[in-house]
């Protein structure tokens, strides 16, 4: 409106013409488009003034949609939308626009509260954009991979149109279907939204007239825009990707040492048979499983073509020899798999661009299901060469399999219920290991080492670990987001390089929270364990407690619901009462509160019932930084219970061993036990397993009257630990208050 009236001056030399007012908003539109692809479209300017207009149905749609978002697990935390807020006309919001810039003395209060009521709907557009961030920050790499002309515009309802189904569900929160999406498109700005995509597709575009390291640098580049969307669509950033392959299979690396800062020049890392075999081999056949944007077939692409140019001199290589090059690396050495169609588009555009190119690239229809339940026929498909439309009866053999498998899928029909989830990448380790290649290289999450999973899967890949216990080299963060800024994942990080032909033991380097490096060559698994010991300084202390007539604690604890009471509030408020009543017993509950039933309701374990025991939380804090490892415990007396959101510990006839077992879940010695198996804030009574069981009595080799420090020292002293054993404990776990 202010353009209308006030006209804008542009000075050029020594000369002044009036500038067109269209083409300075269209400049306008140009500089917010590109700011939305810098920030990976997490920018407010991708939205227009639809969000300061609305109503109560449109709010209630956002909550809808927030509920939907949540059970995705967005890393994004968005807030809550009040649905009892009225929207504005034109109008109104004009006349709010005028009361701004009337002094505050002079206002009257029917004024004032127009005034705090636009600052309110105001709020309510901030919280609206927070809420469509979560599907807005994953159109980037729809748009980048969009298999249309490079000449067409992409709006929002076009790309509903080309994104199938399968892949529309792979990458958007889930529940968000296409018709959902439809009812929040009135709120994108189009007109920014498709100079953004353009943005996006002309960098892509532009790439391709550029020499294969520079382009390699302006693909890679264009990453890291892109956000990662939730733990289940995890995408390796280029960083991770050069980090992943160089200390695996080496090859020619974008980062410095540190892996702090892109080189301008990639330097050759060396690791010896292996990069002989793979990266510096120009008749290798490399596999990517699970790609989703294409990042380490560039990586692997870019070594196997630098090792093509070798066979030339420097004069020699031209842009149109390197490229021929660069397509014949792609054609003859590089193979991969992807989820979806998109996957599959994103992948190839990575690659080859909008070059008339086509990759060695497949998707499978099911790939999760086919993994977990179809292993002999994937292996058959994948190793036959009429699947790749190459020639030839015998099966294929790759010589590495590469990539960052899935790592779970939500199974719960509940939107509210996210924890209940299928582990994935066990299936697919495991599937790499038997396609037979001589080197499989993968990053999944490392709960596997001594995780029990709902599905026991992390035991049965440990299980088929052991019994092919060809690892050669093993990296382990602590801290995942020293991999994955943005994402938990909990139990931290791993990857590792298999080697068919190894025998023995593997190097084992370890990267602490507290920034600390550890290098061993050890066993994987070591001496009567079916579990991998992360921290090499955990190993000789659980040697030695399990050398001393060993008996775990886990023969005093109960499962997962030791009384057989469901914790959830509906249920605990149906069968106890707030208060005492008369012959009524204590029931604790989440969160230290107690309630009051009747003792006959108690049918499991009984005797357990009626006994002296410890009550502790199933729930603890983040195990990386909650260094207490378990909860408070607290004294259960004869005919106190517990709902399932704790379990309890001992069954005894006295008062002292009761308080005595309570005494020693305080101790840093037993916490530390703990923590060698604590991957999460769950703590059921498997994490007890390393604990050594004590004699509670007043016949005890330990003296329990003394101070929690006091017992410690005793502990230490009766399992022999050495004084820098001593203090590793003292340092790592914190005392409890």
């Amino acid at each position: 409106e202010f353009l209308n009236y006030c006209p804008v001056i542009a000075v050029e030399g020594t000369s002044m013409r009036e500038y067109d007012t269209n083409r300075l908003l269209q400049q306008l539109k140009r500089a917010y488009a590109e700011r939305a692809v810098k920030n990976g479209f997490d920018d407010s300017n991708l939205y227009n003034d639809e969000l300061l207009k609305l109503d109560n149905i449109d709010l209630e749609n956002f909550k809808k949609l927030k509920g939907i978002i949540g059970s995705s697990k967005s890393s994004h935390k968005s807030n809550e939308i009040d649905v009892n807020r009225q929207g504005f006309t034109d109008e109104e919001y004009e006349e709010i626009e005028r009361l701004k810039k009337k002094p505050k003395k002079e206002r009257t209060p029917e004024e004032e509260a127009k005034l705090k009521e636009a600052n309110e709907k105001r709020k309510q557009a901030r919280d609206a954009r927070s809420i469509l961030r979560g599907i807005s920050i994953r159109m980037p790499l729809l748009i980048y991979g969009a298999d249309i002309d490079i000449n067409e515009d992409i709006t929002m309802e076009k790309l509903v149109e080309i994104v199938d189904d399968s892949s529309w569900e792979e990458f958007m929160p889930a529940g968000v279907t296409k018709e959902i999406f439809k009812q929040f498109i009135k709120y994108y700005d189009p007109e920014i939204f498709v100079v953004a995509g353009r943005k996006i597709r002309d960098i892509a575009k532009g790439a391709d007239e550029l020499p294969p390291t520079e382009r390699v640098k302006q693909i890679a580049e264009l990453f890291l825009n892109f956000k990662n969307p939730d733990k289940e669509t995890v995408l390796t950033p280029w960083r991770v990707v050069n980090m992943h392959m160089g200390d695996c299979l080496g090859g020619y690396n974008f980062y410095d040492e540190n892996y702090n800062e892109i080189l301008e020049e990639p330097r050759y890392i060396d690791q010896g048979q292996v990069t002989e075999d793979t990266l510096s081999n120009k008749n290798a056949k490399i596999l990517e499983i699970n790609s989703k944007t294409g990042l380490y077939p560039l990586y692997v692409t870019y070594s196997i073509f630098r090792k093509r140019c070798e066979e030339y001199s420097e004069s020699d290589l031209t842009k149109e020899l390197e490229d021929k090059l660069w397509e014949e690396t792609i054609k003859e050495n590089i193979f991969i798999i992807c989820k979806t169609p998109m996957a599959k588009s994103i992948t190839k555009r990575t690659l080859v661009g909008f070059k008339d190119i086509s990759p060695n690239a497949t998707y499978f229809d099911d790939l999760n299901n086919m993994m977990r339940n179809k292993s002999k026929q994937f292996i058959d498909r994948v190793t036959r060469p009429s699947y790749w439309k190459k020639k030839g009866s015998g099966k294929m053999k790759f010589d590495a399999v590469v990539g960052n498998p899935p790592y779970q899928e939500n199974i719960s029909d509940s939107k509210g219920n996210t924890s209940l989830s299928r582990q994935l990448f066990p299936v697919f380790i495991q599937n790499s290991i038997l396609l037979k290649s001589q080197y499989v290289s993968l990053i999944t999450p490392a709960r596997w080492f001594t995780g029990d999973a709902q599905d026991k899967s992390f035991v049965r890949l440990r299980d088929f670990i052991r019994e092919n216990n060809h690892i050669c080299k093993l990296y382990y963060y602590e801290d995942e987001k020293e991999l994955f800024n943005n994402v938990e994942i909990k139990g931290g990080l791993n990857y590792f390089l298999y080697d068919i032909n190894h025998n023995g033991k593997v190097e084992f380097i370890s990267y602490e929270e507290n920034g600390s490096k550890t290098i061993q060559n050890r066993n994987l698994f070591e001496k009567d364990l079916d579990i991998i010991i992360s921290n090499g300084k955990d190993y000789p202390i659980l040697q030695k407690v399990k050398s001393r007539d060993f008996v775990p604690l886990t023969t005093m604890t109960t499962g997962r619901n030791p009384f057989g009471i469901i914790g959830k509030v509906s249920n605990v408020n149906k069968i106890s009462k707030e208060n005492r009543f008369p012959n009524s017993t204590e029931l604790r509950c989440k969160g230290n509160n107690i309630r009051y039933i009747n003792p006959d309701i108690i049918t499991k374990n009984r005797e357990i019932f009626e006994s002296y025991k410890v009550f502790i939380s199933k729930s603890a804090g983040n195990p990386k930084n909650d260094m207490n490892v378990i909860g408070r415990p607290y004294l259960g007396k004869p005919f106190d219970a517990c709902t399932d959101s704790l379990i309890a510990i001992g069954k005894f006839d006295t008062l002292l061993e009761g308080e005595n077992l309570a005494k020693y879940l305080k101790t840093k010695f037993l916490r530390f036990m703990v923590s060698i198996l604590k991957i999460s804030q769950n703590v059921t009574q498997i994490v007890y397993e390393f604990v050594p069981l004590q004699d509670f009595t007043d016949k005890s080799d330990i003296d329990w009257s003394k101070t929690i420090k006091e017992i410690d020292m005793q502990l230490y002293d009766k399992y022999n630990l050495s004084e820098e054993e001593i203090d590793y404990i003292e340092n790592k776990i914190k005392e409890m208050e």
